[in-house]
């Protein structure tokens, strides 16, 4: 196998791993981009090794494979090095009558295999011939075809995979005439996999999906800075949370006038709720927007930074570190809650709000790629490794509107409707909705002294 980046970084610890499609080029990928990720190719399976030493220099590693590649990453890869797995018209049994192609075709694909064929083949994945022209249309060696021919024979003969990585979520194309729709949606179904089905054909744009499942800092900050106005008027949940989450300040052992570390302060509702309370000495605070001075404490100092970022390269330390309605953005949570208990002095707290599976669940259907948010018991997992005396606990919070563009309003006064860019949600989609469901969910625990 082969290794090209698209973008590298130097610093940079975050990384979007493609595996390739079979057939493909690096070149297919080059509009994939996020801010602060490098992003690596990996493709051609002719030779099976592959040196992934490379995966040492990065904290959070997001895979997205798509076909035959989704077979060649669980063969290839540490689990224990992927944060969050996509799979893209793809499974884990890709020759097969039952979870992939069957093995008539894909045998007599591979026997046949030809300048000519190989031509129909990528035209049958794409979803159009304008397509096909415009991104796969080009002439093969015959050496290219031979090299492509054992691809398929390397992929076909591999031995099952022994470990798991840790798939979040599949993406199928209801037209796909390469991969049968029935066949990916029983496989991935059996593992227990979230599905998200398209229209699509085998070829998805994949720059699109990325986009629309990993947290863009620069995305979240402007829609949350343009929101800032209008937001402590309209985040009617939000402030509920903050004034439960402050109350939850009042059985936690935290000394007089302590040294805070709040992550996403945002305008302030949980800031003016604890403070009170706490009358803290110093306060940092870390959020990706700019922030306004709060003057709730003698010591007061504002980072307008990547809040994964800031926790790993700090080295200060603090009584206790606050947190309301933030921690579902971060791109590798285990890795920001790691980092948390460092900072923290022993016996130090830690209490943060965020959101779990279900938030916002009415609204799911219409957006192209649900959001992803995770469950109780992995909160419960991640913060037990570092703290003890650990407490989850989850509500909600129901929120009802009287016309669809009420509930618009309430969207965008907010900031909530995710990182991922869309074309907007239209009043009339809107229509069959007159309420949203919030799913906080609160945590507690301290630092093993």
């Amino acid at each position: 196998m082969k290794i090209e980046y698209i973008s590298h970084n130097p610093g940079c610890r975050s990384l979007i791993l493609v595996y390739a499609g079979w057939s493909t080029s690096p070149s297919l990928y080059q509009d994939i981009e996020i801010t602060g990720w490098d992003v690596a190719v990996v493709y051609d399976y002719s030779d099976l090794s592959v040196d992934l030493s490379f995966l040492e220099g990065y904290n959070t590693v997001w895979l997205f494979a798509w076909s035959l590649g989704v077979r060649m990453a669980a063969a290839s890869l540490p689990p224990e090095k992927i944060t969050a797995a996509f799979a893209i018209n793809g499974t884990l049994s890709p020759v097969s009558d039952t979870e992939g192609i069957p093995p008539k075709i894909y045998n007599g694909t591979a026997d046949n295999l030809d300048e000519r064929n190989l031509k129909k083949f990528q035209r049958r994945m794409t979803p159009d011939s304008d397509v096909y022209h415009r991104l796969f249309e080009r002439d093969f060696t015959d050496g290219e075809v031979l090299s492509l021919k054992k691809q398929l024979y390397n992929i076909r003969d591999l031995a099952a995979p022994n470990a798991e990585i840790p798939w979040r979520r599949a993406y199928l194309g209801c037209d796909d005439r390469i991969f049968p729709f029935q066949n990916m949606e029983r496989h991935w179904k059996h593992a227990g996999i979230q599905i998200v089905k398209t229209d699509g054909a085998h070829y998805l744009p994949l720059a699109e999906i990325v986009r629309s499942v990993i947290p863009d800092c620069g995305l979240i900050a402007k829609k949350f800075s343009k929101a800032s106005d209008t937001y402590d008027s309209n985040a009617t949940a939000q402030r509920e949370i903050a004034g439960r989450l402050a109350a939850m300040l009042d059985s936690l052992p935290i000394p007089p006038r302590p040294k805070i570390l709040e992550i996403g302060p945002g305008t302030g509702l949980f800031t003016r709720a604890y403070a009170g309370r706490l009358k803290p000495g110093t306060i940092d605070f870390v959020d990706i927007a700019p922030v306004q001075p709060m003057h709730l404490a003698e010591t007061e100092r504002y980072f307008c930074e990547d809040a994964e970022k800031w926790v790993r390269l700090a080295e200060e330390k603090y009584d206790c570190i606050l947190s309301s309605s933030t921690i579902q953005w971060f791109a590798n949570i285990p890795e920001f809650i790691n980092n948390c208990s460092r900072l923290l002095r022993p016996g130090g707290v830690i209490l943060m709000s965020g959101f779990t599976k279900g938030n916002l669940g009415e609204l799911d259907s219409l957006r192209p790629s649900p959001i992803h948010y995770h469950s109780p018991e992995e909160y419960q997992k991640w913060f037990e490794r570092n703290f003890y005396d650990t407490s989850v606990s989850t509500e909600e919070i129901t929120l009802c509107f009287s016309s669809p563009r009420e509930l618009m309003m309430h969207l965008k006064h907010t900031g909530v409707g995710g990182s991922a860019p869309s074309p907007g949600i239209s009043p009339s989609a809107l229509r069959a909705i007159d309420r949203i469901t919030y799913r906080p969910i609160y945590i507690s625990a301290t630092k093993r002294k």
